[in-house]
């Protein structure tokens, strides 16, 4: 019968001053970090970055200026005073789009002044969130031309003229992009409808561009008609927040601007004498004492121009006429009984 043998065991001890090994801690899983950018996306990016405040600028202005011509209830009325249908008339007399004022702007005045208002909300929304940032950049740029061709093309020296500058901030957002810096992509979107509809598996692939595309579109023109709706219910709050009852203009600053009390319009002619026939001038007819209305004044044609004119009785009883143009925007100015003073309901600006 074999016999077993048991294993001996040893310790094994340290020498003096000594310590035995120990054992390494286990490895970490390694992190995922994002890599470093380079080249042409970390160059993107940083245009992005530098890009942000004019993206701020531009789309709450545009906003702002939908808003605003929403609000006011005399913007689409083609009877009111400083409506849109107005302003045509005056800029059709010296803008190279006239034949097309007159034939469609004109007539169409309270369409085509709601659709203005609805694509720069869109527009504005489009730069703030960065939904559709490239076709939101081009059409801020094609509506500031379009403003410059008939609203500010008259006004000399070209400078002085506010849709110009704003076109040329549109450009250079178009050209240059938002580098993807603080924006709402589609990708957004997918991620939310995929939460949704409970599909986990679902890739980035199938998401196609043209389908991102179209749910951004379709977003921006929802927001815009709920912004729309809103302002055209003028609730109280809003007229508040957007500086009251501030009359629009059809520049994309909404109809703010500062007031200009040194500036003055042309005079038309001398003052009009009271009625009598030992006082009757020669010349053309503008107006009689009997056509003042209860705020003082009344409009005419200037004879040698065709310009439109204003006759306003001032606080010494005096009548005087002017020429109503503004010599800022181009539009025909309003005189304000309770202010004492011309004002043009296109950018603001106040003659004394």
């Amino acid at each position: 019968m074999a016999s077993r043998k048991r294993a001996r065991t040893y310790s094994v001890q340290p020498f003096h001053g000594e310590s035995l090994p120990q054992p390494a801690p286990p490895a970490r899983p390694p992190r995922h970090k994002r890599p470093p950018e380079t080249g042409p996306d970390r160059a993107d990016r940083r245009l992005g970055t530098l890009m942000l405040p004019l993206r701020l600028f531009l789309g709450a202005t545009l906003i702002y200026a939908g808003l605003v011509k929403l609000i006011d209830p005399s913007f689409l009325d083609p009877n009111a005073a400083g409506s849109l249908a107005s302003q045509l008339h005056g800029f059709a007399r010296d803008s190279p789009l006239a034949p097309l004022i007159n034939a469609i702007g004109i007539p169409f005045a309270g369409q085509i002044g709601l659709l203005i208002a609805l694509g720069e909300l869109a527009v504005g929304l489009g730069a703030l969130t960065g939904m559709g940032a490239k076709a939101a950049a081009w059409g801020g740029f094609v509506i500031s031309i379009l403003f410059w061709l008939a609203a500010s093309w008259a006004i000399k020296p070209f400078f002085y003229g506010p849709d110009l500058p704003y076109a040329v901030g549109w450009l250079t957002l178009a050209l240059v992009g938002d580098g993807g810096r603080y924006v709402l992509r589609g990708a957004t979107f997918e991620n939310l409808f995929r939460r949704l509809g409970g599909q986990r598996q679902r890739t980035a692939e199938t998401w196609s561009e043209d389908r991102r595309a179209a749910t951004e579109t379709i977003v921006l023109g929802a927001a815009a008609l709920v912004l729309a709706a809103i302002a055209l219910q003028r609730p109280g709050w809003l007229r508040d927040l957007l500086g009251g009852s501030a009359t629009p203009g059809s520049g994309v600053t909404g109809g703010s601007g500062d007031a200009n009390p040194s500036a003055s319009p042309e005079p038309a002619s001398s003052a009009v004498p009271s009625a009598g026939p030992s006082s009757m001038p020669s010349g053309s007819t503008i107006g009689t004492l009997a056509s003042l209305a209860a705020d003082g004044s009344a409009t005419f044609t200037v004879p040698s121009s065709g310009d439109p004119g204003i006759l306003v009785k001032l606080a010494n009883g005096s009548i005087v006429a002017f020429d109503a143009t503004c010599t800022h925007a181009g539009c025909p100015v309003q005189w304000v009984a309770a202010d004492r003073a011309l004002e043009c309901p296109c950018q603001g600006a106040a003659f004394d």
